[in-house]
């Protein structure tokens, strides 16, 4: 799937090309939501939306109306079902309006007739859903009978809505204020375009899936931005069995809703000391390795670990890569420092937005 989004950051660029030439700050919150919607248009959805040139496509409209619910009565049905699913479940009452539901149901639907018609493939993620509802086989290694060809048109559709729901906001968000921390600190700025140029020079400048994998820098930077403001605040897990907490009398019962406060233990001073400075030094591979695993959870830990680990990586990575390469990343005045975070948002979303500006390098 890399080509797909490095066609897309190739777009973005273009599209970051057209602000610079007009001598315009560009919105990068605006730009890295399109940016991921068009990623997850085309690898989950299977579809090209050129969002960069048509921001006012139906995928575009009812994708940003998914998230952002356009009426109080959507908004409060949307709060509630969030704090009392089964009640919803039991009265069986739409937590998404009807609409949008069928526009995404209709879009899937369509495109996997296309393909199955003309015996067309792509890798993409929507791709591996047809096989999976498509392979009736039996996978029987070990003793793990994994029964395929069970998915139905619904379970495709309703995993392509939550590819959209788990990769959009936190993506988006990610590699914003990974810009927003090297327009604050140009000493990181410059290490990360060094490393970029470098390794591109390598590469004879193309930015191939080994290139950008070998810019470790540029991933502690990103890992240091998501400790900051990690993808999601919080999470949440229900125990399936009584559990004993070690070395203690409390006992966590069978059923019980566990909130685990990720924001709090990455800005943790014990943990991270003076963690409110941006260091990417933190992450660096041996520092990474000695690290406890659950002190660092911008992609949750465990068995239920986000599956899309690997591309939210290059997602958040490689559109900064290819603007570190040509420009230098400035502050605008709009930018509001320190970055202020809305406290309605699950996901660290910047409040205000990240205005940036854009001066090219000399060649």
């Amino acid at each position: 799937m890399y080509s797909l989004v490095e066609n897309i950051a190739n777009d973005a660029l273009a599209y970051a090309d057209t602000y610079h030439d007009s001598g315009k700050s560009l919105n990068f919150s605006k730009f890295y939501e399109t940016y991921t919607m068009e990623i997850i248009g085309s690898v989950g959805f299977g579809v090209e939306c050129n969002g960069f040139k048509n921001p006012n496509s139906e995928f575009y409209v009812r994708g940003h109306e998914y998230f952002n619910p356009q009426t109080l009565y959507w908004t409060l049905v949307r709060a509630l079902a969030f704090f009392a699913p089964d009640l919803f479940k039991k009265l069986k009452i739409r937590r998404i309006h009807p609409d949008i539901v069928n526009f995404f149901y209709n879009l899937v639907t369509q495109t996997v007739e296309y393909r199955q018609k003309n015996n067309f493939k792509r890798n993409d993620f929507l791709q591996t859903l047809i096989e999976l509802k498509n392979d009736d086989s039996i996978d029987d290694k070990d003793e793990n009978k994994i029964q395929r060809g069970i998915f139905s048109m619904t379970d495709v559709a309703a995993n392509t809505m939550l590819y959209m729901f788990a990769g959009y906001e936190t993506s988006a968000t990610a590699g914003q204020l990974a810009a927003y921390e090297l327009a604050l600190n140009p000493h990181v700025q410059d290490k990360a375009r060094e490393e970029v140029t470098r390794v591109l020079a390598k590469y004879n400048g193309q930015c191939t899936y080994d290139a950008q994998n070998e810019m470790t820098y540029m991933n502690m930077v990103i890992d240091e931005s998501m400790r900051k403001y990690p993808p999601m605040r919080s999470l949440f897990r229900r125990c399936t069995k009584e559990y004993r907490l070690p070395n203690s009398d409390v006992i966590i019962e069978e059923g019980t809703l566990v909130f685990i406060p990720i924001q709090a233990i990455q800005m943790d001073p014990d943990i991270f000391p003076d963690p409110e400075k941006f260091d990417p030094e933190r992450f660096s591979p041996e520092k990474k390795a000695k690290m406890h695993p659950c002190h660092w959870m911008p992609f949750g830990e465990g068995p239920r670990k986000c599956l899309g680990l690997r591309q939210g990586y290059v997602e958040s990575k490689l559109a900064l890569v290819k603007l570190l390469h040509k420009y230098e990343l400035i502050l605008d005045e709009r930018t509001p420092v320190p970055m202020k975070i809305k406290a309605s948002a699950l996901a660290c979303v910047p409040d205000g937005g990240v205005w940036l500006k854009l001066r090219k390098l000399e060649a």
